[in-house]
């Protein structure tokens, strides 16, 4: 019995340490400010300076979330549950010639057919893009299905969290299966 006990104890601290995991099911391209921005990089929405913000996902401790770009200071911005933050290295989304990326209006945490996922939070939780208006700009947030919110917030502006969002969706081009 009790190298039954250790046993469970072992594989519960194994699983339970385990790091977040990026999807690997969409393509992603490393970038920082010294790369090249791909030809391809999906563009998401626009800050309320005007800057195009391109689809991303970033490392943030142990969470793999979704991620604002804005190439011109090659700064990504994500969000958590109650904070943001920014990174200087981040991956950018690219579009793929037999997936068509659209952005789905979605509502109380509804999950969309084919949602693109950046990865896994700490708690094995998928985590996928959404974006809302607000503050002058159309932001890419961050969607946890269980809190039913999309969460936004940038620089000096208030932590928002919005029920009604657009979801980021990959729909197929040809047979019907995403790569």
């Amino acid at each position: 019995m009790y190298k039954v006990a250790c046993l469970a104890l072992a594989l519960f601290a194994v699983v339970y340490a385990l790091p977040s995991t990026p999807d690997t099911e969409q393509v992603w391209v490393a970038g920082n400010l010294s790369y090249a921005i791909p030809s391809n990089a999906l563009v998401g929405g626009y800050d309320a300076s005007g800057f195009l913000t391109y689809v991303g996902r970033v490392k943030a401790g142990n969470d793999i979330l979704p991620a604002r770009v804005i190439v011109e200071t090659g700064t990504a911005y994500y969000n958590t549950e109650t904070a943001s933050g920014k990174l200087l290295i981040y991956d950018f989304l690219v579009a793929e010639r037999n997936v068509n990326y659209v952005w789905v209006r979605s509502y109380d945490g509804f999950y969309e057919k084919n949602a693109v996922s950046a990865g896994t939070t700490v708690k094995n939780e998928r985590v996928y893009f959404c974006r809302a208006r607000s503050d002058g700009g159309l932001f890419i947030g961050t969607l946890l299905l269980p809190q039913k919110v999309c969460i936004i917030k940038h620089d000096t502006l208030s932590l928002r969290k919005f029920d009604k969002y657009e979801v980021l969706v990959a729909q197929p081009k040809g047979n019907g299966t995403v790569y």
